[in-house]
């Protein structure tokens, strides 16, 4: 989904994905992560191949590592890096297909999850990351076939470091079609604090605490 050569289309719009409700259900402090860095690169096959200094492939690996070093330097109370993928621009709305907002709504609603990774380093993150966007791998097929169409996705990575390993859990907002003459993505970086239920949680309200979320519409 990453890697796919340009197509005719009209610039419309600079967005990103919702955040998904599971994430938000995970922890009241999720509203207070700390940015760290935010940076585009583009999907053209040739840059990534090359590694150029504008690939995705190239400013993934810069925003993980350094994230990686400032989560080290933190010790103990860093919590988790969380790092976002998501085409920086959109398709006009006439041009969507009726599966990529189908497949929006549902998807912002509930993500998509796939199994919890282990990675001995960023570097093979990185390598599992480019073989799951573009439909390789176990996981890579699953997610070519839950977000079929010309539909794409939108990446959420929650890492967490170990002492000598990195366990990754993924979301997936699979949704409207990008704009692939620009062919460009939005990466970034976070730092998620650790967080314990409040200590009164078992008196809980009858009121819902499930947050609500609109499902994010293009601009006509």
């Amino acid at each position: 989904a990453l890697a796919i050569t340009g197509l005719s289309c009209t610039l419309i719009a600079h967005a990103s994905p919702p955040q998904p409700l599971a994430a938000l259900e995970s922890c009241a402090t999720h509203q207070h992560e700390q940015p760290l860095r935010s940076e585009q690169g583009s999907a053209g096959i040739m840059v990534n191949l090359a590694e150029a200094p504008n690939s995705i492939r190239t400013v993934a690996k810069s925003l993980l590592d350094d994230a990686e070093d400032t989560a080290k330097s933190a010790g103990a109370d860093a919590g988790a890096v969380v790092f976002r993928v998501a085409p920086t621009f959109y398709r006009p709305l006439p041009e969507q297909q009726a599966l990529c907002t189908q497949l929006a709504i549902a998807t912002t609603l509930r993500p998509l999850t796939y199994a919890e990774r282990t990675f001995a380093n960023v570097e093979d993150f990185d390598a599992w990351l480019m073989d799951f966007s573009q439909g390789q791998g176990a996981d890579g097929r699953l997610l070519y076939q839950q977000c079929g169409g010309n539909c794409d996705p939108s990446f959420t990575f929650v890492i967490e470091h170990g002492a000598k390993e990195m366990k990754v859990a993924t979301e997936v907002y699979c949704g409207y079609a990008r704009d692939r003459k620009a062919n460009m993505y939005t990466l970034s970086t976070t730092l998620r604090p650790t967080c314990a239920p409040p200590a009164d949680e078992a008196q809980v309200s009858d009121a819902d605490p499930t947050p609500r979320r609109e499902p994010r519409t293009l601009r006509e």
